[in-house]
């Protein structure tokens, strides 16, 4: 399967040679490598503390530092941007509201889409037993309700403003991740439908106002930057809620599942994961440890879940704060920092 993926890959950079052209800008701008070197450096180093907290321990030594030298990495490539002729990603560009919206947005709707997918197909496999290709059909509500949601936001948007679909659709995303956080080894699928459907149509109603803010806060010279940003905030956030809400399932797993009674190698082993606990209960013929484990892996589940519709809640916050300080100060979505507040972001980057 990884090796369609590349083949695919060769085929795109095949053609993006032959046929894209060098640059949108009129005068060929030297790449910033210190640049990109010092956020891959420190992107890299910060969600891999993440993803290997739960392995070490989120206060472990090893993870600490790591998380530590991620963040001042991440300082130092600010530091280094605000000083380059032509900046990778000018910092000052979060001066303008719509643009600091959107990407904070983008980031914690992935955050917390990619962490539900990554423990909802665990649960449907593990817990009630789907097949791989029941567990993908089972989400399909979610996709039903997305589409029509993404088409429909652009008309609310230009009837009604940003602000409105923007946020009610991160209230529904949250709404949805609660509505899943109940589900249980015992749960309807009706229950799992009636958090599917709002998670899906929020996706797709705060999706596309957030993706324009970043967009329509730049002018054409600089619409490079934009689509990288918005590209950027989904993989760190999709990154980041892998790790971050798998972890806070792990650790849930770990704490519910009661394991008395059973040799020490054995109860390791069943507490590493569900799949393993369920292998381990098939192998020594004690279902009541299957059973167990996917209650402790639904209660792990409740706690990653709540976190996801607690990011989806700030997100409607910060939108709304941030939004609301853009309308005060003229800077609205929409509007190219051309104009009013953003002008002086643009001839800095000049």
């Amino acid at each position: 399967m990884f090796w369609l993926n590349v083949g695919l890959a060769g085929v795109s950079l095949i053609g993006t040679y032959v046929f894209v052209p060098e640059s949108a800008q009129p005068g060929k701008q030297r790449i910033d490598v210190v640049g990109a070197a010092l956020t891959v450096a420190g992107l890299g180093a910060l969600v891999y503390s993440v993803i290997q907290a739960p392995e070490h321990g989120w206060g472990s030594v090893r993870t600490l530092v790591g998380i530590g030298v991620g963040l001042v990495v991440l300082v130092g490539f600010v530091a280094w941007e605000l000083r380059h002729p032509h900046p990778l990603l000018d910092p000052r560009l979060f001066r303008h509201m719509p643009f600091a919206a959107g990407s904070l947005s983008i980031t914690l709707q992935f955050f917390a889409f990619f962490g539900f997918i990554f423990v909802v197909m665990q649960y449907l496999q593990l817990v009630r037993g789907d097949s791989a290709l029941i567990a993908a059909v089972s989400v399909l509500p979610m996709s039903a309700a997305m589409i029509p949601s993404a088409r429909l936001s652009p008309r609310l948007v230009a009837r009604r403003g940003a602000r409105g679909p923007w946020v009610v659709g991160l209230l529904l995303v949250a709404t949805g991740l609660f509505v899943l956080s109940q589900v249980d080894a015992g749960s309807s699928y009706w229950l799992l439908v009636g958090g599917l459907v709002p998670l899906g149509a929020g996706m797709g109603l705060a999706m596309t106002p957030a993706t324009a803010a970043i967009t329509d806060a730049l002018p054409p010279r600089l619409q490079n930057v934009g689509s990288a940003v918005n590209d950027l905030s989904r993989d760190l956030g999709g990154a980041l809620g892998i790790a971050v809400l798998g972890s806070v399932l792990n650790a849930g797993y770990r704490d519910e599942l009661d394991l008395g009674g059973l040799p020490a190698p054995v109860a390791e082993a069943a507490r590493s994961s569900l799949a393993a606990a369920n292998h381990v209960g098939k192998a020594t013929g004690n279902p009541s440890l299957i059973e167990e484990a996917r209650d402790a892996f639904a209660s792990g589940m409740h706690l990653a879940l709540i976190s996801g519709a607690g990011a989806a809640l700030l997100a409607a916050v910060v939108v709304t704060f941030l939004l609301g300080r853009a309308g005060r100060t003229g800077t609205v979505a929409g509007q190219t920092p051309d104009s009013g507040a953003g002008r002086q972001t643009v001839r800095s980057m000049r």
